[in-house]
Order: C-alpha cells, then sequence, then structure tokens
C-alpha cells in the first residue's frame, strides 16, 4: 500500500489554489513569497526525511520559473528556478548519503559532464556568470539530477504525485494571463508572437502550457487525475488549450501534441481493451484541438493558420519568398551558424556562452540568443558537445527498451519528448528540459494486480 495520495486536489484545495493566483496578481510580493516557501520546504523535507517534497518542488519549478518572470514587480533574480535546482540537487544528494540509495541504473548524468568538461576551460579567462547561467547550468544540472535519479527507487503513486504537484502552478500562470487580459477584443493580432495573450515571454509561456497539457493527459492515462471531479480535467486541457494557441507561439503546441500522441500511442497497445479506451481518448482530444484551433483562427481573422503556416506580412505581400528559417522564426540561421561554428572551432568550441559573440559573424542576427541545445552543445563545447548531444538523444531509446510494460514505455518516451522538443525551439531557458528528462528517467517500478493480490494475501497470512 503505497503512502503518496493521488485522488487528486478536491474543490477547497483548488480554490486554495486559485485564490492564492489571484491574490498575487494585485500583490506581487506573494510570488516572491512562494519561492520563500519552496526553498524552505526543501530544507525543512532534508532535515525531516522527507525526500518527496523535495522532488514535488522540482517538478514543479518550470512553472513556477515563468510564471514569477510574467508578474510584474516581483523581486527576483530572472533565473531563480536554476538556482533552485543547485539547492535541489545539494539535498537529494545529502539525503542518500545519509540514509543510503540503491545501485545505478545508468551513467548518462557522468557522460553528459565528462563529454562537456574540457571545453569549460575554453573561455575562463573572460569568465561571464551570467552567460555560463544562461547557457551551460541546466546541463550541468541536468548531469547532476540524472546521477541522483539513477540510484531512486519510486512506485506510480509517488511518480503520479510528483507529475500532480508539478502541474498545479499552471493555475497562477492561466490566472495572470486572464488577468492581463480578460477580453480578448482589445488583442491587437499579427502574424508574430502575441505577448498581450501570454502575458509573458510568448515561448517561455507556451511551453509551460504544452507541458501542462502533457502531464493532464499522463495523468489521466495513469488513472489518477490531478483534480478529484474528473470532467474537470478534461475542461482544463481544452481551456490550455484555447490559451496555447491564442500565443500564436507554435513551439510549446506542437510538442504537447506530439508526446501525447506517443503517450497514447505506446499505452494503447498493450491489450485490445486499452487500444479501445485509448484510441478513443486520443481521436477526443485530436476532434476537441481541432475545434478549438478552428475558432481561434476565426477569432484572429484566419492569422493563426497563416502563422502555423509560417507566413508572415512579407510573405503575404509577395515582397519576400517564405524560406525554411521564415517558417521556424529565424531559428535556421542559428542552427546554421552554430554548425559553422562548430567546424571552424571542432576540437573543443568556443566555450559557454561565447558562441553568441561568434554568431553574427556567420549570418545570424546580432545578439543572437541559442535557441537548439542540440546545436549549442556542438558550437560551444565542439566535439565534446557532439559526443553529449548524442549521448542526451539516444539515451531515451535505452531507457524505454528497458520498460517492461507499453504504459510506462508511453510516460518515458512523452516526458523524454518533451524534453527533446523543447530543447529544439526553447533551449534552456526554462526549466521544462531538465525536469522533464529526468522525470522520464526515474526508475518507476510498476505493481501489477496480481502482484498486489499476492502482497494482500501475504499481509493476511502474516495477520
Amino acid at each position: 500500500m503505497s503512502r503518496y495520495n493521488t485522488k487528486g486536489l478536491t474543490i477547497i484545495q483548488s480554490a486554495l489554489l486559485i485564490g492564492y493566483g489571484i491574490a498575487s496578481c494585485y500583490v506581487p510580493i506573494l510570488v516572491t513569497v512562494l519561492w520563500i516557501a519552496i526553498f524552505f520546504i526543501t530544507v525543512f523535507a532534508l532535515f525531516k526525511d522527507r525526500q518527496e517534497w523535495i522532488w514535488y518542488c522540482i517538478a514543479a519549478s518550470p512553472m513556477l520559473e515563468v510564471w514569477s518572470r510574467m508578474v510584474k514587480g516581483v523581486v527576483l533574480m530572472d533565473e531563480v528556478g536554476k538556482y533552485y535546482l543547485l539547492l535541489a540537487i545539494l539535498c537529494i544528494f545529502i539525503y542518500q548519503r545519509r540514509q543510503g540509495a540503491a545501485k545505478p541504473q545508468y551513467n548518462i548524468g557522468a557522460i553528459l559532464f565528462f563529454c562537456v568538461l574540457p571545453s569549460l576551460f575554453v573561455n575562463l579567462s573572460t569568465f561571464n556568470s551570467e552567460q555560463w547561467v544562461f547557457n551551460i547550468l541546466s546541463l550541468l544540472e541536468l548531469s547532476a539530477l540524472l546521477t541522483l535519479a539513477t540510484r531512486e527507487r519510486w512506485d506510480i503513486e509517488r511518480f503520479a504525485r510528483t507529475l500532480q504537484f508539478g502541474l498545479m502552478p499552471i493555475a497562477f500562470v492561466v490566472i495572470y494571463m486572464v488577468y492581463k487580459n480578460p477580453s480578448l477584443s482589445g488583442v491587437n493580432f499579427t502574424l508574430g508572437a502575441n505577448f498581450d495573450t501570454a502575458a509573458g515571454g510568448t515561448n517561455q509561456v507556451a511551453t509551460v502550457l504544452g507541458m501542462s497539457i502533457l502531464f493532464i493527459m499522463l495523468l489521466l492515462l495513469l488513472k489518477r487525475p490531478i483534480v478529484s471531479i474528473k470532467w474537470i480535467s478534461y475542461v482544463l486541457l481544452a481551456y490550455l488549450f484555447f490559451r496555447s494557441f491564442l500565443t500564436f507561439s507554435r513551439g510549446g503546441v506542437f510538442a504537447a501534441i506530439v508526446c501525447v500522441v506517443i503517450a497514447v500511442g505506446f499505452a494503447s497497445s498493450a491489450n485490445a481493451k486499452t487500444f479501445i479506451r485509448n484510441i478513443a481518448i486520443l481521436v477526443g482530444f485530436v476532434i476537441v484541438g481541432a475545434i478549438i484551433f478552428t475558432n481561434v483562427d476565426a477569432i484572429t481573422n484566419n492569422l493563426l493558420s497563416q502563422r502555423y503556416r509560417g507566413e508572415t506580412i512579407a510573405t503575404i505581400s509577395g515582397e519576400q519568398e517564405k524560406t525554411w528559417n521564415k517558417v521556424t522564426s529565424g531559428r535556421s540561421s542559428l542552427i546554421k551558424a552554430d554548425l559553422n561554428i562548430f567546424k571552424d572551432n571542432f576540437l573543443f568550441g568556443v566555450g559557454p556562452g561565447g558562441a553568441k559573440e561568434y554568431r553574427t559573424q556567420y549570418g545570424a542576427p546580432p545578439d543572437s540568443a541559442a535557441h537548439t541545445e542540440v546545436t549549442r552543445l556542438m558550437s560551444e563545447h565542439g566535439l565534446g558537445g557532439l559526443l553529449a548531444a548524442l549521448a542526451f538523444l539516444l539515451f531515451p531509446i535505452y531507457w524505454i527498451r528497458r520498460q517492461r510494460y507499453r504504459l510506462w514505455m508511453g510516460v518515458t518516451g512523452a516526458l523524454f519528448c518533451m524534453a527533446i522538443l523543447t530543447s529544439s525551439h526553447s533551449a534552456t531557458r526554462t526549466n521544462t528540459m531538465a525536469v522533464c528528462y529526468t522525470l522520464a528517467s526515474i526508475p518507476v517500478f510498476v505493481r501489477t494486480q496480481k502482484k498486489r493480490e499476492q502482497e494482500a494475501q501475504y499481509n493476511i497470512h502474516r495477520q
């Protein structure tokens, strides 16, 4: 019998969550207060031997991080999520050393670290802490988290509870979006990303909205929804799609759809009963998404569909040709620049954050930040970065193949996919990549019905 309560939020708990989100719109210091509480809970959990609380906070950090960037007037460091992960990693490390830990299941964390280690010394003479935090800290934290995760042993209840806590802060994000734009009548929609409807950085907001869509679907597949009243999950799912489309940022929506298809696809192949159930869920998911897309397209005078086709004002007027670089919002030029930097600095790269100064020389716009983590690794870490990128992309195949149950193949595959796709359109701007990749790598033991019956029978005999 698991000690983790996965019944979901009650109406009262949901009301308290919503109430805090509304209050923070008018009293921004409440965002800072919550982050202080997160840091305190993490340290307190270490002393109380409640390691799961730390993992709950880790799972919640991507959405909390984006929320804190959205709310104006918050007294916080912009990269507070990354700094929090440093504390969480330290506390879990101390806990495992003190309590003991299981045998490692893999060594991908060490592989990633040693691949990029040589290039860390390339530009130490011009060390820029801001660029290190922005570019390399997330990968180093991922390496550390994987080194700790390989010694974890969870059951489904603990995993589902962690997803539930990770999903809760989306209430704060959505409430602030509505607060900033209660009506769409005054929004000026164009063919670019819409900062008004996103109430913040569109790419980051769309990323966590997509992440929340995935978390809701995974919890439904695991039959442990976020809210005790199940139909509320479906309503929330539809509304998150609606808000995601309104941002006009495509990466988060695309990632969510692909990840959900992967999760449901694997889960459906378990047996005939689950096939019918899950395919029905997938069909409903697609139909609802299509209906919402059509309605948002109508609200925006067909600008949404043009945006998803990669159109711009210049391409529609015929002034410019629609190229792949236009379709990808300039990311193709950044990828090309990174590959050329890698070609000219093959061995050690140009060091963490160093590619930003070089990209303009290779045809990218001035002062361009990385948007694709794989090519950033190559340009800034050279051959080691290439090896790290290959390990990052190939480890999920190895780990998925090790899972015995189709449902769990779908869960891990979807989380890996969310991490990789997020890193391909917004690099490591948020904690999403590190958190989803780590959660996918947690060794989770599935207790079948037969095994539960055997344990129950054993307990009866003991009594």
